[in-house]
């Protein structure tokens, strides 16, 4: 009888999952390695491949009644997921409530799990499109927990972390991040930066990551004593101050 009652429910669960999965269908499916960003993306993927994205996989979906394109970027780490996530993320209506990295808008919903970054857009941006977002997003990306980004505890012990944290990997997210931390960053190597800016000031907070003391030792050289707040090994922690952008003079004349 035991023995009956799990068959019954292998076949009840398989069945539910096949009504699930009937309900999705893929209209359209691309994969795009390389060089081949550039021509997807019209010369936007510079900033993409300064994170090494490898691989990118695009659908086209249909889900009970609503349409998606489901983007799922795959990087070396964790920490580069989340840097691109994080050039990508600004007001969200919900962040880092589904114990995983995420930020749901108007009209998407984007996300971290391991090495990946996943963007889900609904273009209606109806109510039941964003509902269903993250039933989508778990149909392509089980959001298992996988291992989660290094964010530095002594910049932000706890979330949310979207839209309050960025990760910097190179000079293209730097200078779009900051810059006055570009100005200070120029002709030092790093291999990447944790930013955090302060809502409505002038100031930030930068955790700069090295591979050896030497270039640590280079950029202390620039920073005011008073700018920096902690250092180790193989990183240093300031706090420093946006430069005012310079207004030109165009002479009484005003050219």
């Amino acid at each position: 009888m035991k023995k009956l009652i799990c068959i019954l429910f292998l076949v009840l669960a398989c069945a539910q999952l096949s009504i699930v999965n009937c309900q999705l269908s893929i209209t359209r499916e691309r994969v795009f390695t390389g060089a081949g960003l550039y021509g997807f993306m019209n010369g936007g993927a510079d900033l993409y491949l300064e994170y090494e994205v490898y691989r990118l996989t695009n659908r086209d979906i249909e889900y009970k009644g609503e349409k998606y394109t489901v983007d799922i970027y795959e990087l070396p780490t964790p920490e580069d997921a989340y840097g691109i996530y994080s050039m990508n993320v600004f007001r969200c209506e919900r962040a880092d409530t589904l114990d995983c990295i995420d930020c749901l808008s108007p009209y998407q919903l984007q996300a971290v799990d391991g090495n990946k970054f996943i963007s889900v857009v609904f273009p209606s941006g109806s109510n039941a499109a964003k509902q269903l977002a993250d039933e989508v997003l778990r149909q392509y990306q089980p959001m298992k927990g996988e291992t989660k980004p290094a964010i530095p505890k002594a910049l932000i012990d706890k979330p949310p972390y979207s839209a309050v944290v960025k990760y910097l990997r190179g000079p293209l997210s730097v200078s779009a991040a900051s810059k006055s931390l570009s100005d200070l960053l120029q002709e030092i190597p790093y291999k990447g930066v944790w930013f955090k800016a302060e809502k409505g000031g002038d100031t930030y907070d930068a955790y700069i990551l090295f591979a050896g003391t030497a270039e640590k030792d280079k950029l202390k050289e620039k920073i005011p004593a008073a700018d920096m707040v902690n250092e180790g090994e193989t990183f240093l922690y300031i706090r420093g101050t946006e430069k005012e952008e310079e207004t030109p003079d165009y002479g009484p004349f005003g050219f």
